[in-house]
């Protein structure tokens, strides 16, 4: 049987009810597969991949169905440096490994190469644990090895019976790299550590030997009435990279402590960007190849990249609808947005953070000497940005930060997260709603680590590396301001209560029908010269913003379920204000479970679940 690899993308899994409770990461392998870590060993490994399912935890990536470019990109780069080998994508819930090796009759893969950001490395931890008990080479790369690469020291090599088979990636995974370390593990030569600098590079897609997964399914949209059902049977959203890096520093991005070398701007040519769409739909533009995520974090560091991009798309006979993380400034230069709609781009996710000057003077928001020299106010300004970009048929969704020191709690219904809600419906527009969150590998995080600021723990402790799991935003992890009371319940509820209200089902279809119509009356290239075209486009347009206004990954954090406490639960528990417990109490109930919980965290001996696919085991 032919050789084989196995790049995988573990899912983040909820970790914070052992806050505290957790001596080594191999508590947290007893917590996830209810079995002794004490018994592991190379005949039975494969039983220790088996997580808990209901531990499992979707935030919006997943809510989106957006597949992992940096896997599939991993995946190409190991296929084409190895053309006689199958290089197979796997997860935590599609795909295991040990569904993998079954399939293969028990063979052992070559390697197994992970991606990991802050949210799912202790499950990337885990993973890599069980198979160094069966000699199998790991190889860990991704923004938070590449920010914290001691991590991989602290709670995998250290525990590791054989932290030889271990390796870790800091910077990109390019050709070069890829290739040494495949030749080193051909070799049993291993290296604990090999650094990239190519972000980005021509040619690394297609491979012929790379097994995909099956797609994800946008399983939310079967709660919104009319077309949900529909649009979950025909869209898939595909990302996409013209190119990486940024040369800034700002102090809240996770990348903000990188090498200015491991971050810089590094594009791929315009003819193989156009390329690689071609070859996806080689066979037929279809509602699953149409769609796109361009990944950048903000377009318009493209510059004249970004230009010829766009000429080398609308110059193709491609078909595409894309959306994109930009800043406001696009709306500045009309000509551009007509280039970005003639190309195909249909909606914008852009980043607000707040309505408050203050606020955004707080964050170091490049924004506001502008707004200053305009002399409006941060709501005027937006608005006006805001009406500029729909007027070509593109639509936004707004990205605001809670917990900011100028934001203000009277009530559970006067609040500012109800002001941006109110300002969202009113243009039309989404919401993600964060709270302020230390990224790991921030510039903002390593100053909370020296002013001890941080929540749940210092950088290589137990409760850091668990509370790691909601560092995708979904959380707050760093002291609130004493303007709200210091209280992270209050900002919780600013974060939720604004999705709640944006991504209600009526306001959403209201937006889908708004963004329909704009799409409608201002096509793409490719809707100029047919109706047919013309309304399929408008139709797509109308469901990503369907998409992207859910409240199901909202839902997801903060409810408890059998078995895992949401955060309003657990924030609930942790309020040392009493008058914010009495205002929470009997609101919070109904975001807690009915039924008994099958667990209860105690300093007490391990006791054994009954079935450890259903149930966890006590600490």
């Amino acid at each position: 049987m032919e050789d084989y690899y196995i790049v995988y993308n573990p899912m983040p899994f909820y970790l914070m009810d052992l806050i505290g409770r957790c001596k080594t990461p191999m508590d947290v392998l007893r917590y996830l597969t209810g079995r002794d870590p004490l018994r592991i060993n190379e005949r039975n490994f494969k039983d220790y991949l088996l997580f808990n399912p209901r531990l499992q935890k979707r935030g919006m990536v997943d809510t989106l169905a957006l597949e992992s470019k940096a896997a599939d990109y991993i995946a190409n780069q190991v296929a084409k440096a190895k053309p006689l080998s199958r290089v197979i994508l796997g997860d935590c819930r599609r795909r295991r490994i040990d569904q993998i090796m079954d399939a293969r009759c028990g063979q052992k893969p070559k390697a197994v190469f992970i991606t990991s950001m802050s949210a799912n490395f202790p499950t990337a931890a885990m993973i890599a644990l069980v198979l160094n008990h069966a000699r199998i080479p790991v190889v860990i790369g991704g923004i938070h090895v590449s920010t914290s690469p001691d991590d991989v020291d602290q709670f995998i090599r250290h525990h590791a019976p054989f932290p030889e088979y271990i390796s870790q990636v800091t910077g990109a995974g390019d050709s070069t790299v890829m290739s040494r370390i495949l030749d080193d593990i051909g070799t049993d030569a291993l290296k604990k550590t090999y650094t990239g600098d190519a972000m980005i590079e021509d040619g690394i897609w297609g491979a012929e030997n790379v097994d995909p997964m099956v797609p994800m399914e946008l399983v939310f949209l079967e709660n919104l009435p009319l077309i949900g059902g529909l649009v979950k049977k025909l869209l898939r959203i595909n990302p996409i990279t013209p190119y990486l890096g940024c040369p800034f520093s700002c102090h809240f991005c996770s990348i903000s402590s990188l090498p200015q070398r491991q971050r810089r701007l590094v594009s791929r040519s315009p003819e193989d960007f156009v390329s690689e769409i071609k070859h996806m739909q080689k066979d037929g533009v279809n509602f699953q190849n149409r769609v796109f995520f361009f990944l950048p974090d903000n377009l318009l560091l493209g510059g004249e990249r970004l230009e010829a991009l766009l000429d080398a798309i609308i110059e193709s006979d491609v078909m595409i609808s894309y959306a994109a993380q930009i800043s406001i400034d696009v709306a500045r230069n009309p000509e551009l947005l007509q280039k970005l709609r003639a190309s195909g781009a249909i909606h914008f996710f852009i980043g607000f953070e707040s309505l408050d000057m203050d606020n955004l003077r707080s964050i170091g928001k490049s924004i506001v000497p502008h707004i200053e020299k305009n002399g409006q106010t941060v709501r005027d300004y937006y608005s006006a940005m805001i009406r500029t970009i729909q007027s070509h048929g593109i639509s936004v969704h707004g990205a605001f930060i809670f917990g900011l020191p100028n934001d203000d709690f009277q009530d559970l219904d006067n609040h500012t997260g109800k002001d941006i809600a109110d300002f969202c419906k009113e243009h039309h527009i989404g919401i993600q709603g964060c709270p302020l969150t230390d990224l790991p590998g921030s510039l903002n995080f390593k100053l909370a680590q020296e002013n001890k600021t941080y929540i749940y723990g210092k950088q290589g402790t137990m409760d850091y590396f668990l509370a790691l799991c909601v560092s995708d935003l979904s959380e707050c992890n760093r002291k609130v301001p004493e303007t709200l009371d210091e209280s992270m319940l209050v900002v919780l509820h600013m974060t939720y209560d604004a999705i709640r209200r944006v991504g209600a089902r009526w306001n959403v279809l209201k937006n889908s029908i708004f963004v329909f119509f704009g799409a409608l009356r201002h096509p793409s290239k490719t809707g100029r010269h047919s109706l047919k075209q013309r309304i399929i486009e408008a139709f797509i347009s109308g469901s990503a913003q369907m998409i992207v206004n859910n409240l199901y990954h909202a839902n997801e954090t903060v409810y408890s379920k059998p078995g895992v406490r949401g955060s309003y639960e657990r924030y609930f528990e942790r309020e040392k204000n009493e008058s914010i417990r009495n205002l929470f109490r009997p609101y919070v109930k109904q975001f807690t479970t009915q039924q008994p919980r099958m667990f209860k965290l105690k300093k007490t001996e391990p006791v054994k679940a009954k079935a450890h696919v259903e149930e966890r085991t006590v600490l």
